[in-house]
Order: structure tokens, then sequence, then C-alpha cells
């Protein structure tokens, strides 16, 4: 399965991506992509594309692309728009079916809908990850008390069989 994530509709469609600096919410973005399970196998493939006003000197293809663990990062180039690099995407696949794309943004959605590619609205893709994210958080915390309260239990009894 390929996703394909409009990078400033994610991120802009939630407050959990805020920081100071746009490179810092980029950055949030890709932990909480890079955090998900659907990333899981090798047979998945994560594209972000951004839009970029400035030339970028990792320039290929009239974008830019780079790699952050196993995530293909696109930046357009200012004269090409993120939502037409990601219907070239699917329009150059030959299997467009595959394809998932994660945006809000109803133009790419009316462009690539012929193609058979699926879509998830950004809101959704965040809750439903989120709420995944909070309870596997709250999984890992109470095994650390468990393995707390047995490793306390176990000094108690030891103590008292001396």
């Amino acid at each position: 399965m390929r996703y394909i994530v409009d990078g400033y509709n994610v991120i802009n469609a939630s407050d959990i991506f805020t920081d100071k600096t746009l490179e810092g919410r980029r950055n949030k973005l890709f932990d909480f992509i890079l955090n998900e399970s659907f990333i899981g196998g090798s047979k998945n493939q994560i594209t972000i594309v951004f839009d970029c006003k400035t030339k970028n000197p990792y320039e290929s293809a009239g974008y830019s692309q780079e790699s952050r663990g196993g995530i293909e990062i696109i930046f357009s180039d200012g004269k090409t728009i993120a939502d037409d690099i990601i219907v070239q995407i699917v329009d150059e696949s030959q299997k467009p079916y595959e394809i998932t794309i994660i945006t809000s943004d109803k133009g790419i959605w009316h462009r690539t809908a012929p193609s058979g590619a699926k879509h998830i609205k950004s809101e959704d893709f965040i809750t439903k990850h989120k709420t995944r994210a909070i309870a596997i958080e709250a999984s890992d915390a109470s095994k650390k008390l468990t393995n707390k309260i047995n490793k306390e239990f176990e000094n108690l009894w030891l103590s008292k069989q001396k």
C-alpha cells in the first residue's frame, strides 16, 4: 500500500503539530507518522508532499526529494504546487487503486478519485492515529507501573524471607 500525505493540509488540521517554526511543525508530522503502525511492513510506502516557494538544492524532476526514516519527502519547486505533484504520482502509478491519499483538499479528491485512489480526510487520519498513540502510551505506562509494583512486592517478599 502507498500512502501520500498532503503535508501542510495535515499539519494545519490539528494543533498537535504546533511549534515555533515551520520546520518544527514538519518534524512533529514526521514523528507522528513514524510512530504509526501502518508504516509497519516493508510493503507500505509513505510519501509526504509539501509546497515550497524557494528553489531547493536537492531538486529532481522539477521538485526536491529527501528521505527520513523510510518516508519519502517531496517539496514542490514554487512553480509546481504540491497538489499537482500528488496528482502526478497517482496518474503515473500502474496501480493507483493501491494508493491512499491523506488530505481534506477536495480539489485533490476530485482530481484523483477517477483513478481509484482511496482518500482519508486529514482530521480523520489524525483522530484515528492520535487515539491509538494515546492508547499505546497508556498501555506502556501501565506496564511500567505493573513492573514497578511487582518489583516492590518481590523485594518485600524477599526481605521477609530472610
